[in-house]
């Protein structure tokens, strides 16, 4: 009779009389899954189930990746107005994705050492690799800017670069989303459609 079995890893629900021999998630062995034991599902208040599973790397991860479009609509908006406010608000928003995109960092790999114990799959280093690409990205078009305030004022080889920084960043952060959905809709035993 099939029987749902838990990764004790990262979390994936598989059905069936035994468990997989590795897991489709995280590549755990088939001795890391548990029976999933029917239990009456208890009424948990919000903030009990948020103490409970609180994880703060899915909070902080959405933050500097958030950003990256509205930079993209302030930088589109300066450039169908020309109103320099919205060019320095851009530079503004830039420095708040340097300072939580190492915190995001950080709180993936710690996610990753908890939840997946470190376990070395494509994924993950895909995940670091382009948090590390985003981060130096960030870091280019800021001294960049710094640099040469006045850079957005006319077509140059630096303003290019410049956006050019910012498409890569936008990239990166649009590969991020879709490798964390593959992980967390694949651990949750759904196909993410």
């Amino acid at each position: 009779m099939p029987r749902q079995w838990r990764c004790t890893v990262c979390g994936y629900i598989h059905e069936g009389v035994e468990p997989p021999e590795v897991c489709p998630a995280c590549g755990a062995d088939r001795s890391l899954f548990v029976p999933v034991e029917e239990e009456a599902v208890a009424t948990v208040t919000l903030l009990k189930d948020l103490v409970a599973n609180f994880r703060l790397h899915s909070v902080v991860a959405h933050f500097p990746c958030g950003l990256l479009p509205t930079i993209a609509l302030f930088l589109l908006a300066y450039f169908m107005t020309g109103q320099p406010h919205l060019e320095s608000a851009v530079f503004w928003l830039l420095l708040v994705v340097l300072v939580a995109a190492p915190v995001s960092l950080a709180s993936g790999i710690y996610a990753w050492q908890k939840h997946f114990k470190g376990r070395r799959a494509g994924i993950f280093m895909k995940k670091i690799g382009l948090a590390l690409v985003l981060l130096l990205l960030g870091l280019a078009a800021a001294q960049l800017r710094f640099g040469h305030p006045e850079l957005m004022m006319s077509v140059s080889w630096r303003s290019l670069l410049y956006l050019a920084f910012f498409v890569g960043m936008l990239g990166c952060a649009v590969l991020l989303g879709h490798y964390g959905s593959k992980l967390v809709f694949q651990s949750h035993g759904q196909d993410g459609a």
